[in-house]
């Protein structure tokens, strides 16, 4: 008879693999989701089963395996198996599970083309009503809430010393999603001449993405200069994509690509091993400085290959096999 610890097929388990795979599950979730947003009532629901199809068989479980297994770009190698010495340092995922859902986002909303009136005949930016602003908000606080638990968890044990990195991955993800959300209230106050909460709740969830990729390494000072620059980087690609006639209804593409990748390359400027600092901010963005001049170029030629490798891997298998094919049209028609 097989012990009460063994699967139907009297293999013996570890309970660790279940709560692993479970975890995988969830953050897989989080990047399909991601896309979901962009997309919302614009292409017909089979589109939708057919990418997240796609992305949890083909995208995430390759991109995961490159970087958190054993894959080519694993920091886990020996030292000299590692991609140009060094390997990926993406310790919750800015790059592997929010820039890979900004990717197929961002194909999706090109292809699927603007709403109707969005831009009229000229280019001319029309405004488009916006939803209730309280359950926009309401939604933001729920994924920062459950930012928590994706940074946290992405420890993998809550005894010894996993729990002080823990309790640090904590405090770095709220400073960062905290100055996110003010520096894009304030340009978003500048730019439009008004308060418009979708800046800050944009904002917020770009400095959280932001600082996911270096919220274990990254002392607090750093965290706040990380999801500052995310917020701006926010506001900057969200107008961007606009008078590029490219729209992207929830800013999913600003927020999860293009601050994914900020926060994937940022925690490798911050990280060199020079003293943190207790005193001013404006020395902290001096020393950031100093550090990106310091850098080792492995670590710039290793990003950028892994980037690429996963841009690539993307959009081949969500823009030319999904987006393109016949199950898309535009809006849902």
């Amino acid at each position: 008879m097989p012990k009460s610890n063994a699967n139907f097929e009297g293999r013996e388990y570890d309970g660790k693999e279940y709560a692993s795979f479970f975890f995988q599950f969830a953050i897989a979730s989080t990047a399909v989701t991601i896309v979901s947003g962009a997309l919302a009532e614009r292409c017909k629901v089979s589109a939708c089963f057919l990418y997240s199809a796609v992305m949890y068989t083909f995208v995430y479980p390759v991109v995961v395996h490159w970087a958190w297994s054993d894959g080519w770009a694993s920091p886990f190698l020996e030292k000299e198996d590692r991609l140009f010495g060094v390997g990926v340092l993406d310790f919750a995922g800015s790059a592997v599970v929010h820039m890979v859902g900004g990717i197929t986002a961002l194909a999706g909303v090109i292809v699927l083309g603007p709403r109707h009136n969005r831009f009229d005949s000229k280019g001319k930016i029309n405004e488009m009503p916006q939803q209730s602003s309280t359950f926009q908000t309401l939604g933001v606080f729920i994924l920062w809430f459950g930012w928590y638990g994706f940074n946290c968890g992405s420890t993998l044990s809550v005894q010894g010393p996993s729990a002080d990195v823990a309790g640090k991955v904590a405090v770095t993800t709220t400073i960062g999603g905290t100055a996110a959300g003010v520096a894009s209230t304030i340009v978003g106050r500048i730019s439009s001449s008004k308060l418009d909460l979708s800046h800050t709740n944009n904002g917020i969830l770009a400095g959280l993405v932001s600082i996911t990729a270096g919220c274990s390494v990254v002392d607090v000072e750093y965290a706040l200069l990380i999801g500052f620059i995310g917020g701006l980087l926010c506001n900057g690609f969200s107008e961007l994509l606009i008078r590029l006639q490219i729209d992207d209804v929830v800013d999913a593409s600003p927020v999860h690509l293009f601050c994914g990748a900020w926060g994937y390359h940022s925690s490798r400027i911050v990280l060199p091993p020079l003293k943190m600092l207790k005193w001013h901010m404006v020395l902290a963005v001096v020393e950031c400085f100093i550090s990106a001049m310091e850098w080792d170029p492995n670590n710039l030629q290793q990003n950028l290959v892994f980037v690429l490798a996963v841009d690539s891997l993307d959009r081949r298998l969500c823009l030319d096999y999904v987006f393109y094919s016949k199950e898309v049209k535009h809006f849902t028609s």
